[in-house]
């Protein structure tokens, strides 16, 4: 009995000794309402909340009363105060031991995603790697908002490389407008070397999706794939979506130990082609029979993304320009127009209730997600369009 007893009085040691808590995170985001299914979506990131509504359902947003929910202990100090939603709102947090604090941006916008992206838009995540996002009317007076809709996995390369410049990173924008397709930017994603420092992820390919890229309650070193949160709802059938892009290659596909050695080739088990080749293609699933399928999560991953049952539909490159495409068409972009065909019916009813969410992909390595491919590959992305019925 002994040991017994003296395990309890560790533990109670450790209780009564037990420090304040230093987060200082907005973990959830919750809204009363008499209204069915008013938030549709959010997406919380390290100081941005945005939360996706049904159209019109709170009217100017001018008196919304949220329920926010923090990590434990902290507690909010500026923001509660202030009920108007219509701009983005400042909330600041800090931590239980009241040393640490956060500010956040919360913004509240009606659920319908733009269906055309230029790229034009950046924005510096604390002069680490620039932000990708769109521009989208939140009235009927012209007034603009950021809507944060892309990710990439800069967040993780982050991790390893901190001193990395923004062009450094995997994802990050044209750095002149003689780069891009049109305007003065346009997405750039390059697949880098880490090495070991990657613990177990040697490369990084350049991404950039629609969705979000978390680390909640994952090891975001270990477990990328389920990182990468893909789609958000969706209330309309695409038919095509169109871009324009370049691609480049300077070797074959790679596999990696855990010490960022190269250990061979990877050959495609479809084709047994070698060559590293991108990835651009578009998914429409349905976002209640993913939380039905994952254990309440409404969205596909890196593990799901291509084989998930709650798939409707897809549009995806495969032709051989998605080898590259310099030596054919020199350093001009190319105009690709890819179908969608869908293996299950589309329910109007579902539709129209967001039950549907789109994610849109870009990866400079097919398969970058399991650390495979060739190192210097690049993929120029803009002017895309998601048309639809």
């Amino acid at each position: 009995m002994v040991p017994v007893l003296l395990t309890v009085v560790a533990l109670n040691g450790c209780i009564k000794d037990e420090l304040p808590n230093v987060e200082a995170d907005i973990e959830d985001i919750l809204l009363s309402s008499n209204k069915k299914d008013v938030i549709i979506s959010k997406k919380i990131e390290r100081d941005r909340v945005t939360v996706f509504i049904s159209p019109n359902s709170l009217g100017d947003k001018k008196r919304v009363t949220p329920t926010y929910i923090l990590s434990k202990g902290s507690r909010i100090t500026e923001g509660l105060e202030n009920l108007d939603y219509s701009r983005p709102h400042h909330i600041k947090v800090v931590s239980e031991d009241g040393i640490w604090s956060k500010n956040y941006l919360v913004r509240f916008l009606d659920m319908d995603l733009p269906t055309k992206y230029f790229y034009e838009d950046w924005q510096s995540n604390k002069g680490n790697y620039d932000d990708c996002y769109e521009k989208v009317l939140i009235d009927n007076n012209g007034t603009e908002d950021n809507l944060y809709m892309w990710s990439s996995g800069n967040m993780g390369y982050r991790i390893v490389k901190p001193s990395s410049k923004p062009m450094e990173y995997p994802t990050y924008k044209t750095l002149s407008s003689a780069d891009a397709h049109s305007g003065r930017y346009a997405a750039c994603m390059a697949t880098r070397y880490i090495g070991p420092g990657g613990q177990g992820s040697p490369i990084a390919a350049g991404s950039l999706f629609i969705g979000e890229f978390s680390g909640k309650g994952i090891n975001i070193m270990k477990e990328q794939r389920r990182a990468t949160r893909f789609g958000f709802p969706f209330s309309k059938k695409p038919k095509k979506l169109k871009f324009w892009f370049k691609y480049e290659t300077f070797e074959d596909m790679y596999q990696y130990d855990n010490e960022g050695n190269k250990i061979g080739k990877y050959a495609d088990p479809v084709t047994n082609d070698t060559r590293d080749f991108c990835a651009v293609y578009a998914v429409m699933f349905d976002n209640k029979e993913a939380a039905r399928l994952y254990n309440g999560e409404t969205y596909l991953n890196g593990n799901t993304i291509l084989s998930s049952p709650a798939e409707v539909g897809r549009a995806i490159l495969t032709d051989n320009d998605k080898y590259g495409t310099k030596a054919k068409y020199g350093n001009q972009y190319v105009y690709k127009e890819l179908e969608f065909t869908y293996s299950k019916a589309i329910d109007p009813e579902k539709l129209n209730n967001y039950d549907y969410s789109i994610a849109i992909i870009f990866s400079s390595s097919y398969y970058g997600a399991y650390f495979i491919g060739g190192l210097g590959s690049h993929l120029w992305i803009d002017d895309v369009e998601l048309e639809c019925e």
